[in-house]
């Protein structure tokens, strides 16, 4: 157990650095925090606008179709 428990120390401070205290964050330790966040953000705001202009094109499409249905109706009782 105290071997393993060396081994993991010392891999610790490969990891973390011999010039940083253990359990204190360096400043490094927040860009991959930062960045994610940025990121989930960015990518829920596309998704968001995306899924948006997908529906309004619908709408504006539905529109079309009920407005040119309304037409030929009108020309087809216009021209009896």
């Amino acid at each position: 157990m105290k071997l393993l428990k060396q081994r993991f120390e010392a891999m610790h401070l490969t990891v973390v650095g011999a010039h940083q205290q253990p359990g204190k964050p360096s400043q490094m330790d927040w860009v991959p925090i930062v960045f994610i966040t940025f990121k989930v953000l960015v990518f829920g705001t596309c998704m968001f606008y995306a899924i948006k202009w997908h529906h309004d094109q619908g709408k504006k499409a539905k529109e079309g179709a009920s407005k040119r249905q309304g037409l030929t109706e009108q020309a087809q009782e216009a021209s009896e």
